[in-house]
């Protein structure tokens, strides 16, 4: 093995030959085609003085249009940093320029778009890219930076608008979008019109049948109406679109089976949920709760015992302290409290795509910006151990 290390500085010594033979050779050629100006605005740059390196980048446009996409990289360096009045002052200066192409117009354009976006200007960007649909071939990515903008608005309607020019992309996808802004639609309208919002949540079921938050304001239109029978049928889609959301489910579900005065068919829907998801804690809760009823405290605690010492869990533990009637009064108060205390801490809500997590139930993640993608979580020992770092 030592011939191999011998001939390793060989090696990397021809290789920087090789390159200097070549850079030489291409710069030779490409050294007239660079004003030194273009050097002093990056010496600028590198020096932190970004006014003067924009001066002279726009001066430089003036005099070769072939920099267009050196103004575009630096426009959005700097909006990412935040400094969107240099980007927007880089992008209105190339859009000036009468020797741009149709192509590196509709770009500026769009960056500057981007730009009053992300400086909160919304309807000057709505201006500039509304002005991009006008075209005979606007460019594809107008609409989703349109839907962007109409959801941040919350143009529900809008957006719906722009998500239907996609659709065609990525129709599973962006089909489950629709049904998440029609869910919204729906939401607005139930507070005046709740046949309307029915309508909605109809029409988000056509471009989604999975959209369980379509299956859910169905549920709960139609509790607000007393309509107990068809919030049931709603419900039942929940298990077939995703059963992670049947924790979502189950408390509507009590509400139906107890106005209909059939808490026994409850009780045996709860038990095949359980034979089909023998882990889905929050439905051994939901029993125990329907045994409380029909049996009293003692059953559904023997009950919860019974299933602490298969499955253990917090939530479960604190379920059972809550019905009371324990031996040990004087234990009983500072265990609840402890268990009280890091129901509190635990992260009920994740996201399934960026992790974000939080107490209540968001169908548009805060975090990523993805719609559907929160799902509700049991609360088991494992969800705690994030506190052990802090």
């Amino acid at each position: 093995m030592e011939w191999l290390f011998l001939l390793l500085p060989i090696a990397a010594l021809s290789g920087w030959l090789t390159a200097r033979r070549h850079y030489k050779k291409r710069f030779s050629t490409q050294q007239s085609r660079f004003d030194p100006d273009y050097f002093k605005g990056l010496n600028y740059l590198l020096n932190e003085q970004p006014d003067k390196a924009i001066d002279v980048f726009i001066g430089l446009l003036e005099v070769n249009s072939d920099t267009v996409e050196t103004h575009l990289a630096l426009a959005n360096l700097f909006r990412r940093r935040g400094e969107t009045e240099r980007a927007i002052r880089i992008h209105q200066n190339l859009i000036a320029r009468p020797t741009l192409s149709p192509s590196q117009r509709d770009q500026a354009l769009i960056e500057l778009g981007l730009d009053y976006m992300s400086a909160g200007v919304l309807d000057r960007a709505e201006q500039l890219f509304l002005e991009l649909l006008n075209k005979p071939s606007p460019p594809n990515e107008t609409y989703r930076h349109l839907l962007g903008l109409y959801q941040q608005q919350k143009h529900w309607q809008k957006a719906i608008d722009m998500a239907k020019k996609l659709r065609s992309e990525h129709p599973e996808k962006i089909g489950a979008e629709i049904a998440q802004l029609y869910c919204e639609l729906a939401e607005q309208a139930l507070k005046l019109d709740a046949s309307g919002s029915l309508s909605l949540l109809k029409k988000a079921t056509q471009f989604n049948p999975k959209c369980v938050r379509a299956a859910l304001l169905e549920a709960s239109v139609y509790i607000e109406a007393d309509q107990h029978a068809k919030a049931l049928k709603s419900l039942a889609k929940v298990e077939q679109q995703d059963p992670h959301y049947l924790p979502e489910a189950l408390p509507l579900l009590k509400t139906c089976y107890q106005a209909l005065n059939k808490m026994t068919v409850f009780r045996t829907w709860l038990k095949g949920i359980l034979a089909r998801h023998p882990k889905m804690l929050s439905a051994h809760l939901m029993l125990a709760e329907v045994i409380e009823i029909q049996s009293g405290t003692e059953k559904a605690q023997a009950y919860l015992q019974t299933q602490l010492q298969q499955q253990p869990s917090l939530e479960g533990l604190h379920h059972l302290l809550s019905m009371g009637k324990l031996s040990d009064q004087t234990l009983l108060p500072l265990v609840h409290d402890m268990t009280d205390s890091l129901l509190q801490h635990g992260r009920r809500y994740v996201c399934q795509h960026c992790g974000f997590s939080g107490k209540t139930m968001h169908w548009h993640c805060p975090g990523c910006q993805h719609w559907g993608t929160i799902r509700p979580t049991e609360l088991h020992f494992s969800s705690f151990e994030p506190l052990s770092d802090h």
